[in-house]
């Protein structure tokens, strides 16, 4: 007795049409994968090309958008120190925006932030002492007055570009200082003028104090700065006799600009050094291998005329 037939499992058609679905599914798979890489690659040009330079160029609009608003800044102070001296009304209150970051690009990179820092004289990243002989008149004849001061303070900007190179922006003694780890530069020139005459050097300055708090902002929002200028003391002195020199030391941390400018100033309008002039050279203050100091002394001094103008400045927050 024979036994039962096995039929096959599958016919041939059967067959055919299972082969033909799973090779549509490879070809939907091998689809898919190839639009991921072109996505992928697309991604890429962004993230890798575009990205960095639309960054780059959005921290070096913002550097230079920051130099802009320190000029304001320098600007409305210098015009509220001439309107005192020319009026005698120091009640005017201005107003300086300061923006502390470049804008980032949207869901690509975050905006690259700054630090804002208001430091009044009397702390040590920002000082200037004054020191001359002048004559004056008394009931029992001329005698000698020395003069010590000092003062100082600045505000500065310090952006760490991710992109473009990480600068520095500060006000300070009148003067506006730009920055970088490969040097530093004066870019707007405190009020200092010097003329020599007959071989004597006659001498206008006006040193501004900046008063206050410390005040310290990280972010990359615009804020603002309240300007008053609380007083300004405009003497004239003769320090031709008994005491011809005018010294001015420095603490600083943009001595490299600030030595720079001096030398440069002094040697433009006929001064020796050595003779007229005696520039030390920015040394490091106690190992803090950012602050330094360092000494302009001027001799054959005849007229010196000083102003010595206290500003007050409040970092607006909020």
């Amino acid at each position: 007795m024979s036994g039962p037939v096995r039929s096959r499992a599958l016919s041939r058609s059967s067959r055919v049409a299972l082969l033909r679905k799973d090779r549509q599914g490879v070809a939907s798979t091998v689809g898919t994968i190839m639009a991921l890489l072109v996505f992928l690659a697309f991604m890429g040009i962004i993230i890798n090309q575009y990205v960095p330079a639309w960054m780059l160029d959005n921290e070096r609009s913002h550097m230079n958008e920051s130099l802009d608003q320190f000029g304001e800044l320098k600007g409305k102070v210098d015009s509220m120190i001439s309107q005192q001296r020319v009026t005698g009304d120091s009640s005017i209150n201005m107003y300086a925006p300061m923006t502390m970051g470049a804008s980032g690009v949207p869901i690509f990179a975050t905006p690259t932030v700054g630090l804002l820092t208001y430091s009044p004289q009397g702390m040590a990243a920002s000082g200037i002492n004054v020191r001359f002989n002048y004559t004056a008149a008394g009931s029992g004849g001329s005698f000698i007055v020395p003069v010590n001061v000092d003062g100082g303070g600045k505000v500065e900007l310090y952006v760490p570009n991710r992109y473009y190179v990480q600068q520095w922006v500060a006000y300070e003694n009148g003067a506006i200082i730009l920055k970088q780890e490969d040097g530093q530069s004066i870019r707007a020139y405190p009020n200092l003028d010097l003329t020599k005459e007959n071989n004597t050097l006659n001498i206008a300055f006006t040193q501004v104090d900046l008063i206050g708090s410390l005040q310290s902002l990280t972010g990359a929002d615009t804020v603002g700065f309240s300007l008053d200028l609380i007083y300004i003391d405009a003497q004239k002195y003769n320090i031709g006799v008994n005491g011809n020199t005018l010294s001015m030391r420095f603490n600083t941390t943009c001595g490299e600009a600030w030595y720079k400018y001096f030398d440069q100033k002094c040697r433009s309008v006929g001064l020796v050094p050595g003779t007229d002039y005696v520039l030390t050279t920015p040394t490091d203050v106690a190992g803090t291998y950012e602050l330094t100091t360092f000494t302009l002394t001027l001799k054959n001094c005849n007229e010196l005329s000083y102003n010595r103008a206290y500003v007050s400045m409040t970092m607006l927050t909020s």
